[in-house]
């Protein structure tokens, strides 16, 4: 190999470690648990799921919904055939606002910020 191609080979492994170490430092990759950690696939997070249900050998599972901003509650069943009822439906923006209002209120009485 002559001095020329060693040179223009080198300099392309140097650019591409450069590339590869400033590209994981600018934009680093998600952590296990926001990618695909436990539960949680895409937009939605399993919250708790070794919660007993009403009905015997049932569950409840606690969904939340990041695009939606909302929380689901399942109760699924370990039988065949049964689909997961609906049991509770919260909007988290709604109760964030509601939480902050009260937080507001109180701060307002107490004198405090």
């Amino acid at each position: 190999m002559s001095g020329k191609t060693q040179f223009w080979l080198g300099s392309l492994m140097l650019a591409l470690a450069v590339g590869i170490l400033v590209g994981g430092l600018l934009y680093p990759r998600p952590t296990y648990s926001q990618d695909v950690g436990e539960g949680r696939t895409g937009n939605f997070a399993l919250v708790a799921s070794n919660l007993g249900g009403t009905r015997p050998k049932s569950q409840i599972v606690y969904v939340i919904d990041d695009r939606n901003e909302a929380l689901y509650v399942l109760e699924t069943s370990a039988l065949r055939g049964n689909e997961p009822e609906p049991r509770g439906f919260f909007d988290l923006r709604d109760m964030s606002t509601g939480l902050q209002k009260s937080r507001a209120a109180r701060d307002k009485r107490t004198g405090t910020k």
